[in-house]
């Protein structure tokens, strides 16, 4: 018998190969179904999830405060229905009133109109005179009434005083400087104060070889104490050949400090007969001498009154306001006083 041939055997396409392909492909198939259906399933879930909307914590219902605002509403709604019932009932009361008043006024008239038939003609006459006579003098009653009323409250009218002064002009003259602090009334030396600095301050001119500025303080004066500042320039002059510089002391500034709190007299005491201030008053004369005040914030009221006293004896009078805890002081860039 023959034998088959081994090379036409080997030749044909093996079975084993066959059956890897079909499994593999098998296996992908099965693997795009579990994937596909795991996409299924979350895309379910994500579309539940978004068609429940979530609320915002800051968008949550407040219950708590909710209930609260309710009972607060409900608490003022049963107080608005008391009050309503309040004058409802007051309502009721005075038309009940006002009803029997009209009951017993027209009982009256009818009364009344029941005697003037009884009687004559002529005493129907003196009895209509006597009843136009009685309603006039109600009338006239009740119109005093409102006059007195209206009287009642009319609104005050306050005078403005004036006081014919002429227009403030610069004081070049002789100055007498006074303080207005807490209704006070002080004397302030200042033409004594100013000389002593003319004198002191050459004095301490070697103090400002080390340092550009040296402040000093001199007094008491009267009371008051001088602090002064004096500083080291340079000043520029012109010559022939040119500006030269040269270096020079210049006072800055000084301020006065009072000593005490309570300087001079109450103004009240000081505008009376014999007072310190009406005494050295006496020592000025009018006609060349004009008062410079200088006045805080809480004695403007008594600067006016000070004011018009000094205009009574013929004195100008210069103000200069100072804000409060402003000490007094000048310096050479400040400017003159300005009376009336």
């Amino acid at each position: 018998m023959r034998r088959p041939s081994t090379d036409n055997f080997d030749a044909a396409p093996g079975m084993d190969s066959f059956l890897d392909v079909v499994c593999n492909l098998v296996g992908i198939l099965i693997i795009l179904v579990m994937v596909i259906g795991v996409g299924a399933k979350d895309a379910m879930i994500e579309s539940e999830a978004e068609s429940v909307p979530e609320i915002a914590p800051e968008e949550k219902v407040d219950v708590d405060g909710s209930r609260r605002a309710a009972r607060d509403a409900e608490t003022q709604i049963h107080e608005i229905d008391r009050q309503i019932e309040q004058v409802n009932a007051e309502v009721e009361q005075r038309t009940w009133e006002r009803n029997q008043l009209q009951a017993v006024s027209l009982a009256a008239r009818e009364k009344l109109d029941e005697l003037r038939n009884n009687l004559g003609s002529t005493q129907r006459e003196q009895f209509d005179v006597a009843r136009q006579l009685t309603e006039a003098q109600q009338a006239l009653h009740v119109l005093e009434q409102q006059r007195q009323a209206a009287v009642s409250v009319v609104p005050r009218v306050g005078v403005i005083e004036h006081l014919p002064t002429p227009m403030a002009k610069t004081v070049l003259g002789r100055e007498e400087h006074f303080r207005m602090l807490h209704g006070r009334l002080a004397y302030i030396p200042w033409d004594t104060l100013v000389e002593k600095l003319k004198s002191e301050a050459p004095q301490k001119v070697w103090k400002l070889k080390e340092s550009p500025m040296v402040t000093e303080t001199l007094g008491p004066e009267g009371g008051f104490l001088m602090r002064y500042t004096l500083v080291r320039k340079q000043f520029a002059m012109p010559t022939k050949v040119g500006t030269a510089v040269r270096e020079g002391v210049e006072l800055e500034k000084f301020v006065l400090i009072a000593i005490e709190d309570n300087l001079g007299e109450p103004l009240e005491e000081a505008l009376r007969p014999g007072s310190q201030f009406f005494s050295r008053l006496s020592q000025f004369d009018p006609q060349r001498t004009t008062l410079t005040v200088w006045v805080y914030p809480d004695s403007f009221d008594d600067f006016r009154t000070l004011k018009q006293e000094m205009f009574r004896r013929g004195f100008l009078t210069a103000a200069r306001p100072l804000p409060e805890d402003l000490p007094i002081g000048g310096s050479p860039q400040g400017s003159r006083s300005a009376a009336q």
